[in-house]
């Protein structure tokens, strides 16, 4: 399993948001504090469970300089670069099936 790191692109395995994005803000335990930048902002992180994430491998050495930095990061940040994240995959999977 991959490691679980701040800023980290995370997708949701289990629960009612599963096939989620995600933003880790922070872990403790066998938690993850996660944020979208709308429903779960900055300010009111949803904990899950490690074991129910899969990490995406990507990503930002800016979001992740803010958080772990104690720099403010904004919520309308993590959305559109979770947004970015989404549509440059959903575009390279419809590469690979034409």
């Amino acid at each position: 399993m991959a490691e679980m790191k701040t800023a980290c692109l995370v997708k949701s395995l289990a629960g009612h948001d599963k096939d989620e994005y995600y933003i880790i803000i922070r872990v403790q335990g066998e938690y993850a504090y996660l944020s979208d930048g709308r429903k779960h902002p900055l300010n009111r992180p949803k904990r899950k469970n490690i074991k129910h994430l899969q990490p995406v491998n990507e990503y930002d050495g800016i979001l992740r300089e803010k958080l772990t930095g104690g720099r403010p990061a904004e919520d309308e940040e993590i959305a559109r670069w979770i947004r970015s994240r989404i549509s440059s995959r959903r575009e390279r999977k419809c590469q690979k099936q034409t």
